[in-house]
């Protein structure tokens, strides 16, 4: 890796505008406000608005460019977490506004590698960053892939989480749920309703099984961190049902539309064994980090059709060029990535071989994160006529990935990715610049 192309991250404190730094709720039904097209109203209602704007527009170019020239040789940013967590501190005690590139971690849009640096109390994450657009304030895209950014409120969500110490390890996730009775409803409304247009069937049975229960689990669910997870499965649920189209070819259809069925379709983590180095000071991410499981609505994987099998096995093949055309599936890699980065830190106690405190941004009283509103239900999608039903979820346990076997670095390939500039500036980009390989 090259070290002769430096781009120092810039904080000018002297910039910013005095305001109050305390995050406010945010109702999240409008273009700004929406997580993949997937916002909740007022009420608690999970809702999907397909948006066109010039800039929707533009970054769906951005993202079909990626995926036809996937962007070679990438930089790596590296972000100092304790130096993060001192300039939020410095801010939030003098009454003034974080800065975006501190909200969104420099712009990182994918964490590969966490080092520790003992002798100089660092500890740092690195992955490929870019410059990003962050007029939607809950989901700022890169300006070269389209690929959403990594959000520091979501990191604090995770550090939370894995060091609080009432809570035991637990996958977090979220579970979109029919009626416990739907596929007796729906059977009932075909049999009503058998001579009606397909119109008139879909309204009615759209009428008959009602809005869905949302719950959400492992983590609070106002954070964004949690509705990332319902975001993802809402749009998963439209993908499976036809009301959006799959993006990539080669995934097909989740329902045999020839008989009643339910099943249920759910993310789980998919992570190669960490890489880590002899001394335990440097870790690298692996592994497309989701895929998708098809089974019964109890998440049972014995209870699928053959037709829903099929689906997840194909779309669990197509992960990586999914996250690259629909970014709420880049968002929930990426929220993975700092849980997994979070237990990582807890379980191998990284803050403490650095020497770095903490305390202060676990404090919620210190850095309050963005509320939402708490997801309760979700619109009811209806496109087929056989009476199938489809459940979601989300399940991600990386308590479990970081207690996986590890591959060791006999050959020693971190100690180079771990080599970085020297400098105060808590983020600096190293290596050949994504703007020369993607624009």
């Amino acid at each position: 890796m090259s070290h002769s192309r430096i781009v120092p991250f810039l904080a000018m404190i002297a910039l910013l505008i005095p305001a109050i730094a305390r995050a406010q709720p945010i109702v999240v039904g409008n273009n700004q406000n929406n997580v993949g097209g997937v916002y909740i109203d007022t009420d608690g209602t999970v809702k999907s608005r397909q948006t066109d704007t010039t800039s929707d527009l533009a970054a769906q170019r951005l993202r079909a460019k990626a995926l036809n020239q996937p962007p070679k040789a990438q930089a790596l940013t590296y972000v100092s977490l304790p130096r993060v967590i001192e300039q939020v501190k410095a801010l939030t005690e003098a009454g003034k506004e974080i800065p975006d590139d501190l909200k969104y971690l420099s712009g990182l849009t994918q964490v590969r590698y966490v080092f520790v640096f003992p002798q100089e109390k660092d500890l740092v994450i690195a992955g490929t960053s870019e410059p990003f657009d962050a007029a939607n304030r809950l989901n700022p895209m890169g300006k070269f892939t389209g690929r959403p950014v990594l959000h520091l409120e979501d990191l604090v969500t995770a550090l939370r989480i894995a060091s609080a110490p009432h809570m035991r390890p637990q996958p977090f996730g979220c579970s979109i749920d029919p009626q416990p009775d739907a596929l007796a409803r729906s059977t009932r409304v075909m049999q009503e309703h058998a001579a009606d247009a397909r119109g008139a069937r879909m309204k009615a049975m759209k009428e008959g099984l009602g809005p869905q229960s949302v719950s959400t689990f492992g983590a609070p669910s106002d954070t964004r961190f949690a509705f990332v997870t319902v975001a993802a499965d809402y749009k998963l649920k439209r993908m499976c049902l036809g009301m959006d189209a799959i993006p990539v070819p080669g995934v097909g259809s989740a329902i045999d539309n020839s008989r009643a069925a339910g099943n249920r379709f759910w993310f789980e983590a998919n992570y190669a064994p960490l890489l880590v180095s002899e001394e335990g000071d440097a870790f690298e991410i692996r592994g497309q980090r989701l895929l998708l499981k098809a089974g019964a609505l109890q998440f049972d994987d014995k209870g699928a059709t053959d037709t829903a099998k099929t689906f997840a096995r194909n779309f669990t093949a197509k992960i990586p060029q999914l996250a690259t055309m629909v970014p709420v599936f880049a968002d929930l890699q990426n929220v993975a990535d700092l849980s997994l980065i979070a237990h990582l830190i807890q379980n191998d106690k990284l803050d403490q071989k650095a020497s770095v405190d903490l305390s202060w941004i676990l404090a919620e009283k210190n850095f309050k994160t963005t509320t939402l509103p708490t997801p309760h239900t979700a619109d009811t999608i209806v496109n087929f006529t056989s009476g199938s039903i489809v459940a979601g979820g989300v399940t991600l346990d990386m308590h479990s990935v970081v207690k996986n076997p590890r591959d060791t670095d006999a050959k020693k390939s971190l100690k180079d990715t771990k080599s970085r500039p020297a400098g105060d500036a808590y983020s600096k980009t190293v290596g050949e610049g994504i703007k020369d390989k993607v624009q």
